[in-house]
């Protein structure tokens, strides 16, 4: 999970942001989806909403609880839980017969872990399951026009939680789609592909990580998909080593879980940059260093594909069937 330091100048993720007004949209249908005869969807949608960083959050009870916000993160291989909502609710460790490590170590730091048996992702029940009791500080500085009530934050949903249930995540809407019967949901890629979507086929790292495929200048790279980082970043070498013209930002990129910090961002566009079929040369994309830790990716490591992108290519995440869809820029002008 990567921040921004807001103190400084917020580079040109939010300024044209569409706002969300619309909380309580219809659930939006799953093209290709076929339904059971008698009628009863073999899938759960929930309604998220967008915060100021283009994060996705939901509501999320654990053991019955009262509902707090909880972050949308492909980019964290396990889930996190706020040492604030642990103290509240006192989680077990994990029983010694499980097999599983009573701590996570993340960033060189060991954190608790603890089992929740009930999870449940606004009606849909998703646990049992673990989280990492960790500090959250970062994601406390979210806010979101979706509604002037409290914005209280629970924790992060991580892969542990969103592969098991194959979880679908539209951009378009705003909408995290989760199979009831196992880890894929039964959806065609030929009617996202006539709605105007290019595909990218996804791998899921033996570490947990989503690895998307990529070139720039002739050459492939791998790129973390992460609905979690702040913005969408190419490692600078890889500018350097194409000669790619760029401007200096005030931004300064902290991410506390990679053991980065306070590296400053510049940026640029990209010329010849694909993921897939999807020209991404007009996005005006970051640049600074993340590769801190080994993903397992398949390719010489790229960089992040953010929130931002993912936002205004309107992507939609198939976890299940590994497969990523992405549209045109849906702005009017390039930033």
């Amino acid at each position: 999970m990567f921040r921004l330091d807001r103190r400084k100048a917020l580079w040109q993720i939010v300024w044209s942001m569409r706002v969300f007004v619309a909380f309580a949209l219809a659930v939006w249908v799953l093209p290709g989806a076929n339904q059971p005869a008698h009628g009863q969807q073999n899938f759960s949608a929930t309604q998220a909403i967008l915060s100021s960083g283009l994060h996705l959050f939901v509501p999320v009870s654990i053991n019955g609880t009262k509902r707090t916000w909880w972050l949308i993160d492909t980019g964290a291989p396990g889930s996190l839980i706020a040492p604030s909502l642990q103290q509240r609710l006192s989680l077990p460790a994990p029983p010694p017969q499980t097999g599983f490590k009573a701590t996570a170590r993340i960033s060189g730091k060991n954190y608790p872990v603890v089992l929740a048996q009930g999870v449940d992702f606004n009606g849909a029940q998703i646990g049992p399951g673990y989280f990492a009791v960790a500090p959250l500080d970062v994601m406390e500085k979210e806010r979101t026009n979706a509604f002037s009530g409290g914005f209280d934050k629970g924790g992060l949903i991580g892969m542990n939680f969103l592969l098991k249930r194959g979880a679908l995540i539209n951009y378009k809407t705003y909408q995290i789609f989760l199979s009831r019967q196992g880890s894929a949901l039964p959806l065609s890629r030929e009617g996202y592909e006539k709605m105007g979507y290019n595909y990218v086929p996804l791998r899921i790292t033996p570490r947990g990580y989503v690895e998307v495929e990529g070139t720039i200048g002739g050459s492939n790279y791998s790129f973390l998909l992460d609905t979690g980082a702040f913005v969408s970043q190419i490692e600078p070498k890889i500018r350097d080593r194409n000669h790619i013209a760029y401007s200096a930002t005030r931004a300064l990129l902290t991410a506390p879980y990679a053991g980065v910090k306070e590296v400053r961002l510049t940026q640029s566009t990209i010329p010849g940059f694909k993921i897939g079929k999807q020209d991404l040369s007009d996005f005006r994309i970051g640049f600074a260093e993340s590769h801190t830790f080994d993903p397992g990716f398949l390719h010489e490591y790229g960089g992040i594909l953010g929130p931002d992108l993912l936002h205004y290519h309107e992507a939609l995440i198939d976890l299940g069937n590994r497969a990523l869809y992405l549209k045109p820029d849906i702005r009017d002008h390039k930033r």
